[in-house]
């Protein structure tokens, strides 16, 4: 980590960059040359103006990867054992001022040409500016650091390296922050460095040496299995398939699972307000990282047509014994599975009927379509019965000048789609299902 220098250590070192950079290259054209970190309204302008590269620290933010890593941490008593650190990005505006005509330009060119052939400051490179002494004898002694008695040179060792990259600022945002300034604006490239890392050194307490673990040092002892976790859930058939249908089984795969003996599979839908709990078989010994389920279909579950909804769900397990948490929680979606008539037509302007389980519902039939080989096609009329919940939803759709070829049918329900395939053979693979495809022939 870094001292509280470490924010003009690395203003210093990217000015000392910037000079020794362009002192390597011929700029006699331009003649003499500075660079400098001054507020842009300390510089002068107009007749007197010098040939002058400034650089500007305008803005500080939070480095968001850093922002909540290390915690402060507290005692019993409320002392702070730990500091976290303060993660910085820092935002500097580089500008050129020539006292001739395309001095200013040239200057900003070499110096945008070296910041990007070095996007990172290295170790070697801090070091070298920010040590104190510097090994440059005057007069039989050293010259002091940059920041005098003080030393920041920390910053080449913490864990971060500083990272440079372009900002290309909008005509906007320059007008605003040159207007703020109060300065007269020229030519002028934005940068993001990043991270600064700030931490006081001893800035908590220190924890005492273990020299025990547990009675008569013998560790720790678990007294409880470990809590299963799940790392995937999808169709058993086949890891091809995108989404689950009723009916299906499902593979869980996790750890932990053989511990629990049956567990309980709780599937969510926010969207729709959709909560329904499945049971697992019980764990295959050869497989402890495997167990299955079953999502019944309509016709093994009489209340499934109303109770299930398409869409995206989360499943998780329930905690075994009372008072366990729930297992994290995965994401799987519940297509549509569909019946269409008829599945021969003649060229033409077609009308397709079209039975889908589960039901719709009211918010589901505005973002409903038939996806007809490639072409999308809205619903003509959808008739959601409500003296029934036992009934699915029927469609209807009509398709304009329909030309003679064999066309995929799916439906579409807020971005999921039914899926037109089933499996055959041994082993099993998928192939089209003749079920979801239209044949258009000439009369």
């Amino acid at each position: 980590m870094s001292s509280p220098l470490a924010i003009a250590a690395v203003t210093a070192a990217l000015k000392d960059l910037l000079n020794n950079g362009l002192l390597d290259h011929d700029l006699s054209v331009v003649g003499n040359f500075s660079v400098t970190a001054l507020p842009p309204d300390r510089i002068a302008t107009g007749q007197n103006e010098p040939n002058q590269l400034n650089l500007f620290l305008y803005q500080v933010t939070p480095n968001l990867g850093w922002r909540n890593v290390g915690l402060p941490t507290r005692d019993g008593n409320g002392v702070r054992l730990s500091a976290a650190p303060l993660a910085l990005d820092l935002h500097y505006l580089l500008s050129a001022y020539g006292s001739q005509d395309l001095n200013a330009e040239i200057l900003l060119g070499y110096a945008m040409q070296l910041l990007h052939e070095t996007p990172v400051i290295t170790r070697e490179q801090l070091r070298t500016v920010l040590g104190t002494p510097l090994p440059i004898p005057v007069d039989g002694s050293l010259l002091p650091g940059p920041f005098g008695a003080l030393s920041a040179v920390d910053l080449a060792d913490q864990m971060e390296l500083i990272k440079i990259s372009p900002v290309f600022l909008s005509t906007e945002d320059l007008s605003k922050m040159w207007t703020a300034m109060q300065a007269r604006y020229r030519p002028t490239m934005a940068y993001h460095v990043s991270v600064v890392l700030i931490q006081v050194a001893n800035g908590g307490k220190s924890a005492p040496p273990v020299l025990q673990r547990g009675k008569d040092d013998q560790g720790a002892v678990a007294k409880a299995a470990p809590l299963p976790s799940i790392g995937s859930v999808r169709p058993l058939v086949s890891d091809l398939l995108p989404a689950m249908r009723l009916g299906d089984d499902l593979l869980v795969i996790g750890q932990n699972l053989d511990n629990q003996g049956t567990l309980t599979a709780l599937f969510e839908n926010g969207g729709a307000k959709v909560s329904r709990q499945l049971f697992t078989d019980p764990p295959d010994p050869e497989n402890p990282k495997r167990v299955t389920l079953h999502v019944p279909s309509i016709a093994e579950d009489k209340n499934g047509m109303e109770e299930w909804a398409i869409g995206l769900y989360t499943m998780k397990f329930l905690g075994a014994v009372e008072g366990q948490p729930p297992t994290n929680s995965v994401p799987i979606a519940l297509a549509p599975l569909i019946i269409v008539s008829p599945l021969n037509v003649l060229v033409g302007d077609i009308e397709l009927t079209v039975e889908c389980t589960p039901r719709l519902r009211p918010e589901q039939e505005t973002q409903t379509s038939l996806i007809f080989g490639s072409r999308p096609v809205p619903p003509t009329s959808i008739d959601t019965p409500s003296d029934d919940v036992n009934l699915p939803s029927t469609l209807v759709f009509r398709v304009p000048s329909a030309l003679e070829g064999e066309y995929m049918v799916r439906l579409r329900v807020q971005g999921i789609d039914s899926l037109p395939v089933r499996l055959t053979g041994t082993p099993p693979r998928l192939e089209v299902d003749p079920q979801q495809t239209v044949k258009v022939t000439v009369l």
